[in-house]
């Protein structure tokens, strides 16, 4: 069945309208289910998947995971079954109304207000999909669709878990390779890009990904700046850029941001943990404008010099006040002491390195003692401090990547980190040992595409069953890589083995199938016992089955010739009946026989004759009776009654004579 073709009906209820766009793994559809009226969206896995395993158990898995998801806020898997040509199909919830991405596009910015309720709504559906032990992967503007609802106020849900995978280890956990790249990258999480790296992923990549989709709604930028590449390695080595002020244009509440930028702290760790905290963030957020909106702020009473009844204080203090305002300046001159005690210990942790406590100390000093004359020259030198080991990490980091990128040999980006750190540490002490070791690299790579060229043709050979000169590129491997060689040989006996197996299974198949069709069950089930274990376990069980056809048609033609000779005995001895039990039981026994039918049949036919010569002797011995009695015209109506039996019978012209001779 083609799928493509607008007015295609699936499974006789999901009518093609449009279609909607293609994928990786599947198309996706716009359909009408025929019974119910009602619009859905299908994806169909691809027509040149249907037969690869890994891409079934892929598309069968998103369905399994959809089918675990019941919240308001994430799309309805209404259906999922598979088409006569083996395709597999989903039949999902269709939501009319459009993603973030085109709204961004062809209405502008949202606001505030409808940010933070969008946001608390996704956050909503990812913690359902969070709460079974799955991360979705690929949370970006174009997955997450909006519409208004019944009551009149926009709504979200969240579509397509395609690139969903469980947290926990068990049967149904996604390994991604290592290397691999999964979700959008414009949309990615620092670790999500480090996947490259071995990096493993949990909830926070997700939270990272709507933070970046609800800073995108507000600005309608992205916290990085440049595109692709260059964007992927800022948020991987950099902190994203603050959302106040990142579009001119737009006046973002502070609290906003707040919340949007510990969304995208590039350690997860210092993240929301999960989705039920950035939902709290958001509403405490949400609250905290809408007071602001409606509060009126109070007014002093009375105005300035005046008390709480509008009435002129006297400049004389009383008791009370005078020993109060000792107090206070008692207060104070204690709090420029400790003051002083906590300057020097934050200079002894700036000159200990301790920044952490530093800006503790330092915070501690603005709260306590905000006008102390050496708090402004504290915050400098820890600003310069904190600038300064900033610098270093990020030259650590850079270090770091570019070893690795070395170590695996990847040549680009190694010359991307190479370049990023000298352009922070111009005058790095290893400058000319890393330019000289990413230059090599050049001639290693070349040597590893050689290796590669010769592990290439000796598995072409191995495949195509020349382990001759598969032998031989493991030689040639010898003298490029010995270490590698060996695992190849070992590589090459295996398949080698594996060949003369599977050499060894098509000869006993072949036999297998001339001992059927000479009808040998005996040899037949021998060559079976040696087929065990060298096919799969489907082929075995078909070949078995066929093997017990053969002696069930071997029985059944036994029983056919025993009842055969039984029916012919039946029948010489004139019993009806008997021969008739005997057709009987061999139809009870073999349902498919059709000896019972040809025994029935021709037992029938005998029994017809048996009849009719019954009745043409009994109507023989009338016409002489009737002679006899010189009953002419009663025997000629004899007469033609037998004729009606028998018009051959060899009687006719002796009775005709012998009635003539009664009427003269």
């Amino acid at each position: 069945m083609t799928v493509a073709s607008i007015g295609t009906v699936l499974d006789g209820k999901y009518q093609i309208v449009e279609a909607l766009g293609s994928g990786g793994m599947g198309d996706v559809f716009l359909a009408r289910h025929l019974h119910l009226d009602e619009l859905r969206v299908i994806k169909v896995l691809r027509q040149d998947l249907t037969s690869d395993d890994a891409s079934q158990k892929r598309f069968l898995r998103e369905a399994r995971l959809a089918t675990q998801i019941k919240h308001p806020n994430v799309a309805i898997l209404h259906d999922c079954s598979r088409l006569d040509e083996g395709s597999f199909y989903m039949v999902w919830e269709h939501v009319k109304g459009q993603d973030v991405g085109i709204h961004l596009a062809e209405e502008g910015l949202f606001d505030v207000a409808t940010v933070v309720d969008l946001g608390i709504q996704a956050l909503r559906g990812l913690e359902a999909i969070h709460s079974i032990g799955v991360i979705h992967r690929d949370v970006s503007p174009d997955n997450l669709m909006i519409f208004t609802n019944p009551r009149g106020r926009l709504q979200l849900k969240i579509i397509d878990l395609g690139l969903a995978r469980t947290l926990a280890p068990g049967p149904n956990h996604e390994v991604t390779q290592v290397g691999t790249f999964t979700g959008k990258l414009r949309y990615c999480s620092p670790e999500q890009a480090r996947m490259a790296e071995g990096e493993d992923l949990d909830r926070r990549t997700d939270l990272y990904s709507l933070g970046l989709v609800l800073y995108e709604m507000v600005s309608g930028l992205l916290p990085f700046a440049g595109r692709g590449p260059a964007a992927v390695l800022a948020r991987v080595t950099g902190e994203p850029l603050p959302l106040t002020g990142r579009n001119p244009d737009v006046e973002v509440p502070p609290a906003l941001s707040d919340v949007i930028m510990k969304a995208l702290r590039r350690e997860r760790d210092d993240r929301y943990p999960n989705a039920v905290s950035f939902i709290e963030a958001l509403d405490d957020l949400g609250r905290s404008l809408a007071e602001a909106s409606t509060r009126e702020v109070p007014a002093l009473g009375g105005g300035p010099g005046r008390g709480a009844a509008g009435r002129p204080r006297s400049n004389e203090l009383s008791r009370a006040e005078r020993d109060a305002l000792l107090a206070q300046i008692d207060r104070a001159a204690q709090r420029v002491k400790e003051g002083s005690q906590v300057i020097d210990q934050a200079q002894a942790a700036l000159d200990e390195g301790q920044l952490a406590e530093a800006r503790a100390l330092v915070e501690r000093l603005e709260e306590t003692t905000p006008g102390n004359r050496s708090l402004a020259d504290l915050r400098l030198r820890l600003e310069e401090a904190e600038v300064e080991d900033a610098h270093r990490q990020r030259v650590q980091e850079l270090e770091a990547m570019l070893t690795r990128y070395m170590q695996k040999k990847q040549k680009p980006l190694a010359r991307m980190a190479l370049d990023s750190l000298l352009e922070l540490a111009p005058v790095h002490p290893r400058r000319a040992d890393y330019e000289s070791w990413v230059e090599l690299m050049d001639e290693e790579v070349a040597q590893d595409a050689r290796i590669s060229a010769v592990l290439a043709a000796g598995r072409e050979a191995a495949a195509g069953g020349d382990f001759r000169r598969a032998r031989r590129q493991v030689e040639a491997l010898r003298k490029l890589d010995p270490d590698r060689a060996d695992g190849f040989a070992a590589e090459v006996a295996a398949a080698e083995a594996e060949a003369s197996e599977d050499a060894e299974a098509a000869e006993r198949r072949r036999a297998f199938e001339k001992a059927l069709t000479a009808g040998d069950a005996t040899a037949a089930a021998r060559q079976l016992v040696g087929l065990q274990g060298k096919v799969s376990r489907v082929t075995f069980d078909a070949l078995d089955s066929r093997l017990e056809e053969l002696r069930r048609r071997g029985r059944r033609e036994a029983a056919e010739a025993e009842a055969e000779g039984r029916f012919a005995q039946r029948l010489e001895a004139r019993d009806w009946s008997a021969a008739r039990q005997v057709a009987r039981e061999l139809s009870e026994r073999f349902a498919e026989s059709t000896a019972p039918r040809d025994m029935l049949q021709r037992l029938s036919d005998l029994e017809r004759r048996d009849q009719r010569r019954s009745a043409v002797l009994d109507g023989e011995r009338q016409i002489e009776t009737l002679i006899g009695r010189g009953d002419a015209d009663q025997a000629a109506l004899a007469l033609r009654v037998l004729l009606q039996l028998d018009p051959e019978n060899p009687r006719r012209r002796k009775f005709e004579r012998q009635i003539e001779g009664l009427k003269a």
